[in-house]
């Protein structure tokens, strides 16, 4: 966890530490790490209307490459507050599951494997077991087949269809064998994440607040989706991927309703009402010069 920190750079600001999510946040269109924007409440002159108003508080997240190169991807903007809200609704719900059903826990973890079954495991360890005999075997017939054709007991044809058909086979064994015994590795893995994950969950039971030392040990990089508002409201996909047991399905949606920022959507009417009216004075300029020429031709 501490060479994890270390990795991000933390920069303080008038505002104190670095959000700890930071590091942690990337966008899931062009993978790179999102940015932390944040600022306390302060008052602005609008310039147009002279008018004085109060900004509130921010701290979100948006895509880093979107602030350098806005062309190239979108701001997958989400408020820190939701982002928090989401991460600390997935470990409570993942660690309290962990610890009130651990067989079915160490169960779920498996079932993405090759192998879900220990009777499956037994199986392939006996079958890795005749192969390595039969391998065995195949070098030895193959190496008295080399003698008998040396000692002109067998011809060069018979030899070489005998040893093509030992090497085939052969090369099968070592191939299911080694295929076997990775699915094996995965098995015992599965279950040495799901102890180390079960271990977490024993030792922070009972929190309501995410806490710093927390997210680093649980977290390993929350994804943000772009916002969708096709059906009216803002919602918007946000993948938690936990250490040792990854994206852990529990009855707890990554897809949330955020509420509308309305500082943003008021900045952005008060932009599109700007450019409208700049059009419309672009029309009514245009179309001056050609009612005169009309006018003169009528003349």
């Amino acid at each position: 966890m501490a060479q994890k920190c270390r990795k991000v750079k933390r920069r303080y600001n008038s505002m104190g530490e670095a959000n700890p999510l930071t590091g942690l946040v990337y966008c899931a269109d062009c993978g790179r790490r999102m940015y932390n924007s944040r600022n306390n409440p302060c008052e602005i002159t609008d310039k147009r209307t002279d008018k004085k108003r109060t900004l509130k508080a921010r701290n979100s997240y948006s895509c880093s490459l979107y602030q350098i190169h806005i062309e190239d991807c979108t701001m997958h903007h989400i408020k820190t507050e939701h982002l928090r809200a989401i991460v600390l609704e997935t470990i409570q719900g993942a660690t309290a599951y962990a610890r009130n059903n651990e067989a079915e826990f160490i169960e779920v973890i498996r079932a993405a494997s090759d192998i879900r079954q220990s009777e499956t495991a037994k199986n392939h360890q006996r079958q890795i077991s005749k192969n390595e005999k039969r391998i065995a075997e195949l070098d030895t017939l193959f190496k008295k087949t080399y003698e008998d054709f040396a000692a002109g007991r067998l011809n060069e044809k018979r030899f070489n269809l005998l040893s093509q058909g030992y090497e085939e086979e052969q090369a099968q064994l070592e191939q299911q064998t080694a295929e076997m015994q990775t699915a094996l590795e995965q098995y015992d893995n599965d279950g040495l994440r799901a102890d180390k994950f079960l271990e977490l969950a024993k030792r922070w039971h009972e929190f309501d607040e995410l806490t710093a030392p927390m997210l680093h040990e649980f977290v390993d990089k929350i994804i943000v989706h772009e916002a969708d508002k096709s059906s009216g409201k803002r919602v918007q996909d946000v993948e938690i991927v936990l250490n040792y047991i990854g994206q852990f399905a529990i009855p707890c949606g990554a897809e949330v309703e955020v509420e509308a920022d309305t500082e943003d959507d008021a900045k952005r009417a008060m932009w599109r009402e700007y450019k409208r009216n700049q059009r419309a004075k672009a029309k009514q300029t245009t179309a001056k010069p050609k009612q005169v020429r009309k006018e003169r031709k009528a003349i």
